[in-house]
Parts: C-alpha cells; structure tokens; sequence
C-alpha cells in the first residue's frame, strides 16, 4: 500500500488537471444522462424501440467519426480535441433539451440529431484520452494512472446517478408537476451542459501534446498493423454487444418492465457505479499478476457470466445485483482493453489503435441498442439479454485465439499477455 500511495505522488499537475476533467465528464455521461436521457423520452412519449434507434445511431456516429477524430488530433493536438470533445458533447446534451420547443412532428429528428452532434464529441473524448494518458505518465506511474482513471469515473458516476434519480422527485414537487411528465425530468437534465463547460476549463492548464500524422517514411517503417487491429476490433466489438445489453437498456428494464419509481432505479445505478472502485484500484496488481491479455480475458468472460440472469427473468434483486457485477466487470475489462490495444502497437499508431477500441465499442452498442430495441418490443427483455449473453462468450472465444496467436513481443515491447 505504501508503494501505491508513493506511485501516486508521482502524478503530473497536466496529469491531475486531466483526470479532474475526465471525472467531471463521467460525472454527466454515466451519471446525470445515463439515468435521466431514456427517462425524458419515455416520458415524451416514445418506447423502447425508438430509444433504441436513437441510441444505435449516436453510436454509429461515434463510430463513423472515430477515425476523422484521430486525424483532428493529429493537426490541433490530443488536449485541444479533448477539450473540443467534452463541449460538443455538452452542446448535444443542450440540444436534446430544447425538443419540446420545436414542433412534435420533428422531435424524433431532433432527438435523434442532438444525440448525433453529443456523439461526436464522444468520438473526439474516447479517441484521444487514452494516447493523452499515455503521453503524460511514464512507465513507473502508468498502470496506476489507468486504474484512478477509470476508479474515478464511477466515483462520480454514483453521485450523477443518485442526484439523478432525486432530482426528479425534488424538481417535481417545487414545480408542481407529476413524475409521469418530461418536465422534471428536462430541468434535472439542465445540469448536464453546465458540467461539461465546467470539464473544459482545467484542461487549460495541462500539457499540450501534439497528434502525430504518419509521414510517408514512418508510414514504411512503421506499417499500419491493418490485420491485427481488425482482429482486436472485432473482440471489442462482441464484448461491447453484450455489455450494452446490459448498459443501455436496464433504466428502461426497472422502469417499463418493473415498474420501479426513478429515485430507485437511480440509487441502484448508482451503488453500481460506486462499487468498481476497489476492483479500478487493484488493476495494478492484477495486471502486474495475470498480464493484460488474461486481465481482460477474465473480465470478459465474468461480463457472460452475469449477464446470464437477465435471461432467466424478472427477478428485481437478481438484476440489480447482476448489473452491478457487469458494471465492475467493465471498468476491469475497459482499463485492460485501452491499455493492451496501446501496448499491441507503436507509438505512432497509438491513436488508430484508440480509434479501432471506440469503433468496436460504438458499433457493439448500436448493435445491441437497434436490434435490441426491436427484440424487446418483439419478444421481451430476456431474448435481448441473451443476444448480448452470446457476444460475449463469442468474444471470449476469439480473445483466447487471439492470445494464443501472440507469444512473441509486440512492437512496443511486452507481450499481449504482459
């Protein structure tokens, strides 16, 4: 404890400043708009076959503008497309607020657009904080800088997610407004793009890094991994299908399947946040221990394993308890996943190999968020989650290949499995 404590020390004030910001924004994205977003459209109006849409196609929009994000960072540097990435995100949120403004036959567009525009930032976030985070840490603080990078994004996750599902009672009652309206719901929301101004103002003071852009010599020296990046994707892209099963649908699980009031659904989502904070800070040991490769492996097949009794059915406290062990699943296969597709490639692909993780990611959960959307309204809740259970394992089964496959050094040094 007391090296951990020392390794610590070790961290950068651009170090700090970033992970301050980066909490700041998942205090929004996997807090305030994780609970309260899919509520305020029930709340308008549409189910859950349309939630999904919208989602699926923010997702493919983080996908499609992934590889363009990395080439932005390329030209204006990782720390200036951050901070463009938190405000457009922030701007998406500010537009999804002001449907109710426009006319009830565009507000399917509307939404479904303002999702796009906040994906966008996403892209730009999700693409350049991982290279970011490996350019200011060296290799002595470095695994414990991932760990409190992603311990603190469910820190403040849990109290988004608890303010989230009382904001809405709170707001209600000052107003006079019931629950059953959109109302409590948007002003709750209000506090999103607020948050997001607030990321981008430490950011300021942190290190500038340049992007890099390959040149012509280093692009024949240094050949773009093309086969062994697809292959990753295609990992992450499975794992993230089931995940999402769980992510993207579970408000809308406890609520339209349940029946369970939002101060609840937000306390549940919010323990869940809390709880991956012991698992975040004992990364370092479990890497140090199992490696990256089997790290991830482990947590990859813990997510099926969970994800097994939302297809045995509605069970409340089965699947509240299962969902917090997705969530702490994840941030372990997140801190693993980013690190290890780092480390798979040289220096100079570092961001390509960030942009091929978020595309996985982002096309994962469209899968799940458009099929599954449909799955629900055809069949039920259990045919979606157990779709998502299928991914998984599949995942599972190409990531032991794929380990299999890399026993000898990657170009930057360690193994797969180191």
């Amino acid at each position: 404890m007391h090296e951990y404590w020392r390794t610590l020390r070790l961290f950068s004030p651009s170090l700090r400043r970033f992970l301050f910001s980066s909490a700041l924004v998942t205090l929004v994205a996997f807090g305030l708009a994780a609970v309260l977003q899919n509520l305020y459209m029930l709340r308008l109006g549409f189910d859950a076959g349309f939630i999904g849409l919208v989602l699926g196609v923010g997702q493919l929009v983080w996908a499609a503008t992934a590889l363009p994000a990395g080439l932005v960072s390329g030209r204006v540097g990782l720390r200036w497309g951050i901070q463009a990435g938190i405000a457009l995100y922030g701007l998406g949120l500010a537009l999804l607020l002001l449907v109710e403004s426009q006319p009830a036959e565009v507000w399917g567009a509307w939404l479904i657009g303002s999702q796009a525009i906040a994906m966008m930032g996403v892209a730009l976030i999700t693409v350049n904080n991982i290279p970011y985070l490996m350019a200011i840490t060296g290799e002595a603080e470095r695994r414990h800088a991932f760990a409190i990078f992603q311990a603190l994004g469910p820190s403040t996750a849990f109290l988004g997610s608890v303010v989230a599902g009382l904001l809405p009672t709170f707001l209600a009652e000052g107003a006079g407004l019931s629950l059953d309206q959109p109302g409590p719901y948007r002003l709750a929301l209000l506090a999103a793009p607020v948050f997001c101004l607030l990321a981008v103002l430490p950011l300021f003071g942190a290190e500038r890094v340049r992007g890099e852009l390959p040149s012509e010599a280093t692009r024949a020296a240094q050949p773009a991994p093309l086969s062994l990046l697809l292959v990753y994707g295609s990992i992450i892209f499975l794992h993230a299908t089931g995940e999402g099963a769980a992510r993207i649908f579970f408000n809308v699980y406890l609520d339209s399947g349940l029946g369970m009031p939002s101060a609840e659904i937000g306390s549940i989502m919010g323990v869940a946040q809390l709880l991956p904070i012991v698992a975040a800070l004992s990364v370092p040991l479990l890497l140090a221990r199992w490696g990256t490769g089997y790290t991830l492996l482990f947590a990859n097949v813990g997510v099926g394993l969970l994800l097994v009794p939302f297809v045995l059915g509605p069970q409340m406290l089965l699947a509240a308890l299962s969902y917090m062990g997705v969530i702490s699943m994840s941030l372990l296969m997140g801190t693993s996943r980013d690190l290890l597709g780092q480390q798979l490639v040289a220096a100079r692909w570092r961001t390509a190999a960030q942009a091929v993780v978020v595309i996985g990611v982002a096309l994962g959960w469209a899968t799940i968020g458009v099929a599954g959307g449909w799955l629900i309204e055809q069949v039920g809740f259990y045919a979606m989650y157990l779709a998502g259970t299928v991914a998984t394992f599949c995942s599972a089964g190409v990531l032991v290949a794929f380990l299999r496959s890399r026993q000898h050094p990657t170009p930057e040094g360690p193994s797969a499995q180191s």
